[in-house]
């Protein structure tokens, strides 16, 4: 058994061909308003009260047309992009270092369900 720390969800992202569409929809489903985030308007970000952050935007390149992920925070992206791909996954998108300095990525599990994963800034 192994005495590691799990690994928290701690981000989800809803994507839709429309994102104006998916917003509304979730805007109005459960009374989340949006900002935009780091990257500008095609990011926004979702005020979900007290749960897990997260954001709505258009499908990314990689990525089906339509999703909604959680994400995972690990301490190493690439690591854990290598350990998906050993353990028969494969890795969508990134990883990648935003501006803040946020890496992260995107991956599927073996039956091509999406999980992504990232790494907050170094403070």
């Amino acid at each position: 058994m192994s005495t590691a720390t799990p690994a928290p969800v701690g981000w989800f992202e809803i994507a839709g061909s429309d994102q104006a569409t998916t917003e509304a929809f979730y805007g109005r489903l459960f009374n989340w308003t949006f900002t935009d985030g780091p990257v500008g308007p095609a990011y926004r970000m979702a005020d979900a009260g007290e749960g897990i952050p997260g954001a709505v935007t258009t499908s990314q390149a990689g990525m089906p047309t339509n999703y909604a992920m959680f994400s995972v925070m690990v301490p190493s992206v690439e690591a854990a992009c290598r350990q998906a791909e050993e353990l028969g996954g494969k890795v969508l998108a990134g990883p990648e270092v935003l501006p803040d300095g946020l890496t992260f990525a995107n991956l599927a599990d073996p039956d091509g369900s999406v999980v992504g994963v990232f790494t907050p800034p170094a403070e």
